[in-house]
């Protein structure tokens, strides 16, 4: 029984948002640590490409929907959405070819952990509401 309390497709589009956004901090980190790699081709992970496959899977099970063509709309060829990451175009190019710049992959880094943190706050809540009420209180 408390399989299927864990089971219904907000946990599974957040447990999704959660394995992206970490996913994303990994990229993020070995893009830092390779900073002064010659040649090195940064990665990136979005969050939204995440979202959006879990999205499509749960709306044919009757789950999440997209009820608007706006809704997590753009962005991303077919083979960057299947794989969930995608390289960018750098502004500044550097002479060694390294696509890492350190001041985006810190903004990205600040970023991702206050997406990670609202995710885990919002899982959170709702674990406390079903322990209120199954408590009755």
């Amino acid at each position: 029984m408390l399989g299927s309390i864990f089971d219904t497709t907000s946990f599974r589009a957040a447990r999704q948002g959660l394995t992206g956004l970490s996913q994303r901090q990994q990229a993020i980190a070995s893009n830092i640590a390779n900073i002064d790699t010659p040649g090195y081709q940064r990665r990136e992970v979005s969050f939204e490409d995440t979202l959006r496959q879990e999205v499509a899977a749960t709306g044919s099970r009757g789950g999440l929907t997209r009820t608007d063509p706006r809704h997590f709309g753009g962005g991303g060829t077919a083979s960057e959405l299947a794989s969930g990451s995608r390289s960018r175009d750098v502004v500044a190019s550097r002479n060694d070819a390294n696509t890492v710049d350190v001041d985006e992959e810190m903004m990205l880094m600040v970023d991702t952990q206050l997406r990670y943190q609202a995710l885990s706050q919002s899982i959170g809540t709702r674990i406390n509401t079903l322990r209120s009420v199954i408590r009755g209180g």
